[in-house]
C-alpha cells in the first residue's frame, strides 16, 4: 500500500459526498484527500476498514455535477468520528478543480 503525504493545503469545508447509496459530508478537503465525518443525522455510518478502497462522488455545484473518486481509507479518528481518505484514483481535471477550489477558498 503506497500512500503519499498531503503536500497541499486543506480546508475545513463540508461538501456533499455520495457513498454506498447514502449522503455524507466532508469534514475537510485537499487535492489529495478528504475526511468523511459522521454528522448528527448520520450516526449509523459504518467506517470502512483502514486500507480498504471506497468509491464515492462529490457534489460540488449541483445535483447534476459530480466528481467520481476511488479513495483509500488511511485512518479513523475517534475524536471526530469519521475516516480519512486518500484519493487513489481521480481524474486529473477533477483534481485540478479541487486544487483551485481549495486555493480560492483560502
Amino acid at each position: 500500500m503506497r500512500i503519499e503525504k498531503q503536500s497541499n493545503q486543506r480546508i475545513d469545508y463540508g461538501i456533499l459526498v455520495h457513498h454506498n447509496h447514502k449522503r455524507r459530508m466532508t469534514g475537510d478537503l485537499s487535492p489529495e484527500g478528504c475526511f468523511i465525518k459522521k454528522r448528527e443525522w448520520d450516526k449509523d455510518m459504518e467506517l470502512a476498514p483502514i486500507g480498504s478502497e471506497i468509491d464515492f462522488s462529490f457534489e460540488f455545484l449541483n445535483e447534476d455535477d459530480y466528481i467520481d473518486v476511488v479513495g483509500q481509507v488511511i485512518h479513523h479518528c475517534a475524536d471526530e468520528d469519521g475516516m480519512g481518505i486518500w484519493f487513489k484514483r481521480i481524474d486529473d481535471r477533477d483534481k485540478e478543480f479541487i486544487k483551485m477550489f481549495v486555493k480560492d477558498y483560502l
